[in-house]
């Protein structure tokens, strides 16, 4: 269910795409913020990781502090509508899968961006586009478990949120349809 909301309220209001890897949400998040005139958040992890060989508890703590600062810093500009290519929520259950368990830091901080000010609006798209491998790409057969994991949280949360399926085109038209209504005055 898409809510209303008026973006001139404090906070403004953040649109963020989470779930499992390989299923549009950079090209998504990239093609809204350009249909809506707003700036969007790149995946901090892509660039933090490109060049390593490997990751630790510390680099996913790391980049769930750029992400933070990145998004931050566009509200800190003023930008009131804000399109988010992955947050906590993501970093929580990339945590979760490649660790096990929770990291108490990354638990308070994602409680305290789902009480800020700024709303939040999810947009999951169903990993059912082929995958294409990258060197940070880990999860490539259990996308669909993944994508069910991204589902039961965003559930378990409270949250708002729209599940995307069909073409890029499509896609790309019900999500820019849902924001449009929560930003109309």
């Amino acid at each position: 269910m898409v809510g209303m909301a008026d973006v001139t309220t404090p906070g403004g209001l953040t649109i963020v795409l989470v779930g499992a890897e390989c299923s549009g949400k950079t090209t998504l998040a990239r093609s809204l913020a350009a249909r809506l005139g707003t700036p969007w958040v790149p995946e901090y992890a892509r660039i933090y990781l490109t060049g390593r060989s490997g990751y630790t508890k510390s680099d996913v703590l790391a980049i769930a502090r750029g992400q933070r600062r990145a998004e931050q810093s566009l509200r800190d500009t003023g930008h009131r509508l804000v399109i988010a290519d992955t947050d906590l929520i993501v970093i929580k259950i990339w945590w979760e899968v490649r660790f096990g368990g929770s990291d108490p830091w990354l638990e308070a901080a994602l409680e305290e961006d789902l009480a800020a000010p700024d709303r939040r609006f999810y947009l999951l798209p169903r990993p059912d586009f082929p995958w294409v491998g990258d060197p940070l790409r880990e999860n490539p057969n259990d996308r669909a478990e993944l994508h069910e994991h991204y589902r039961t949280l965003l559930d378990e949360l409270g949250v708002q949120y729209l599940e995307l399926i069909g073409s890029k085109r499509e896609r790309l038209a019900r999500a820019e349809s849902a924001v449009r209504q929560m930003i109309r005055p």
